[in-house]
């Protein structure tokens, strides 16, 4: 009710982000191309978009406060010594960078092994495994 009171009475959209969280995602993304927006259920903001042609997520609290990024790296990007870690484990398939608000910084990996099994593989920004998980059911191995 209180979104429909919002949306038809004051004309305000309580679904798109306001200039507060769109002054700061142009803060901290001022090459951003193809720029989509969404409201996530816990009330968070989530926005998908393009940096020299290479796609990122960030989440941002409504107040324009950065949560996290989140950067699908190509695998010609990653360090050597990082792909050199976890080409020991299989074939990568993909690579996800993380920067997180609290200064955590990592990569999640899908990487698939010799019996043609996915597996994600959570590291350290070294690439330190420090989760390994089934691709399919989300356990951990």
């Amino acid at each position: 009710m209180k979104d429909f009171i919002l949306k038809y009475v004051f004309r305000l959209n309580p679904n798109t982000p306001g200039q507060p969280l769109l002054k700061s995602f142009n803060l901290l993304f001022p090459e951003a191309t193809n720029v989509e927006w969404s409201k996530e259920k816990d009330g968070h903001f989530e926005v998908i978009f393009r940096v020299n042609g290479i796609e990122q997520i960030a989440w941002f609290e409504r107040s324009g406060k950065w949560l996290k990024t989140e950067t699908n790296y190509k695998i010609d990007m990653l360090n050597t010594s990082i792909r050199e870690k976890l080409e020991k484990f299989g074939q990568i398939m993909s690579s996800i960078f993380i920067e997180k608000a609290d200064s955590m910084r990592g990569y999640e990996f899908i990487i698939r092994d010799s019996f043609q099994v996915r597996h994600i593989f959570i590291t350290d920004s070294d690439g330190n495994v420090s989760e390994r998980l089934n691709f399919n059911e989300g356990e951990l191995l």
